[in-house]
C-alpha cells in the first residue's frame, strides 16, 4: 500500500527521503564530541521535557566504537539522588569541558516548590567515566 502512494502520489526521492531515518531519537537535541583526559566523548543532550536524560559516550580511537555508555537520569545532592523526571523540571544549563572531567550545570526544580542550581563534575579517566559528582553553585 506504502509503495501504491509512492508511486502515485509522490516522486521516488520523496519516498526514499521517507523510508530511510538517521536513527537519531526525536527526543534528542544536541549532539557534540569533545576530547577530554585525551579521549573523546561525545555528548547526547535530549529534550528535558521529553526525555530527561544526558548521555556520554567513551569513544575507541580509530574506529569511534563505544568503549563506556554512561546515562545520566538522577543527580546526586546532599546525600540523595534526585530524579530528572520525578521533578518539576530538571534543565542542563550548561556544558563546558576542563582538563579531565565534563561540568555540566542543572537547574533542578524540586515537586515541593524551590530550585537548585547544581554544577556537576564528570571526571574522565582513560579507561571509564568515574562517579558524577555534583554541588550547589
Amino acid at each position: 500500500m506504502r509503495r501504491l502512494f509512492c508511486l502515485l502520489l509522490l516522486s521516488p526521492i520523496a519516498c526514499s527521503a521517507l523510508t530511510e531515518t538517521t536513527g537519531i531519537p526525536a527526543s534528542v537535541s544536541q549532539v557534540q564530541t569533545e576530547i577530554v583526559n585525551g579521549q573523546i566523548v561525545r555528548i547526547i543532550q535530549h529534550n528535558m521535557e521529553l526525555n530527561p536524560t544526558v548521555q556520554f559516550e567513551l569513544l575507541s580511537r580509530p574506529n569511534f566504537e563505544a568503549i563506556q555508555t554512561l546515562t545520566i537520569s538522577e543527580i546526586p545532592y546532599d546525600g540523595e539522588m534526585l530524579s530528572l523526571k520525578d521533578s518539576s523540571g530538571a534543565f542542563v544549563e550548561d556544558i563546558s569541558i576542563e582538563n579531565n572531567h565534563v561540568n555540566i550545570l542543572f537547574d533542578y526544580y524540586f515537586l515541593e516548590g524551590g530550585s537548585v542550581l547544581l554544577e556537576c563534575e564528570l571526571p574522565v579517566t582513560k579507561e571509564s567515566f568515574d562517579a558524577l559528582q555534583c554541588h550547589k553553585q
